[in-house]
């Protein structure tokens, strides 16, 4: 039978989808999802893999980026746009994220080219490569479209903060941007809906890792596919991916 605490954490996803653009706070969701902020907090980390606040942060950022490719906003519009009051904490949260500010990632996104010795990555911190990791994610067999966090770590499980990540509105393609040299696994958390008995709709939480992957600067990560699998196969899964790594995904897949 489907838990109070799932069916609150796919309630405050959507929530989230919806609201992100307003000065939505965790306060917020937690209240209106029934349940004080720790224990919110601490019931979506679980289940997701990830923090409430880092999932929104990842949601509004996603809609950063497509602002910062396709309008003609400037940075401090995006930034309200997106949910934002203060242009520099969304910009250096941005830049933790993505490891690039929001002015070098539109520069990386122009069509213009890059003044002469200009350097895009200089700032990001981390040594980087110049490289993007492709993918796509699979939902189980029967499974129905569900909201999908991805998300780059350093190892075979999620603890700690993602080096990179994204959130997909369903399973499918995902790019992540800027990618750190270095060895990283890439895990995926989402929940699906299954149709029960009574043609209930269920809420399951499902989950998928691939890796390790290579990054550097002569050596571009292949595209990967994310199987996800429901949490009764998931650790089994996981754990097999960490002691013997997984293979890259076949060319044009």
């Amino acid at each position: 039978m489907e838990s109070a605490i799932t069916r609150a954490v796919v309630h405050v996803i959507a929530n989230m989808h919806h609201n992100f653009r307003e000065d939505l706070t965790i306060d917020d969701i937690a209240q209106a999802a029934g349940f004080s902020r720790f224990h919110l907090t601490r019931e979506f980390t679980h289940l997701i893999g990830v923090s409430p606040r880092r999932f929104l942060r990842a949601i509004r950022f996603e809609e950063a980026k497509r602002l910062l490719s396709d309008s003609r906003l400037n940075i401090a519009e995006i930034s309200h746009t997106v949910g934002y009051s203060s242009v520099g904490t969304f910009s250096s949260c941005f830049k933790s994220c993505t490891g690039i500010t929001p002015s070098a990632y539109r520069l990386l996104r122009s069509t213009a080219p890059l003044a002469a010795g200009e350097d895009p990555h200089r700032d990001a911190g981390a040594p980087t490569a110049p490289t993007t990791l492709h993918g796509h994610v699979q939902a189980p067999a029967g499974d129905q479209s569900g909201v999908v966090f991805v998300g780059l770590f350093p190892a075979p499980f999620p603890q700690g903060h993602p080096v990179r990540c994204t959130v997909l509105p369903r399973p499918g393609a995902f790019v992540l941007d800027n990618v750190p040299t270095g060895k990283w696994y890439v895990l995926a958390r989402s929940v699906t809906q299954r149709t029960g008995e009574g043609r209930q709709v269920r809420h399951t939480p499902t989950v998928g890792g691939f890796g390790p992957i290579t990054a550097s600067a002569d050596h571009a990560p292949e595209p990967v596919v994310l199987r996800l699998y429901r949490v009764n196969l998931a650790t089994l899964r996981l754990c097999s991916t960490a002691q013997q790594g997984l293979h890259p995904a076949p060319a044009g897949s």
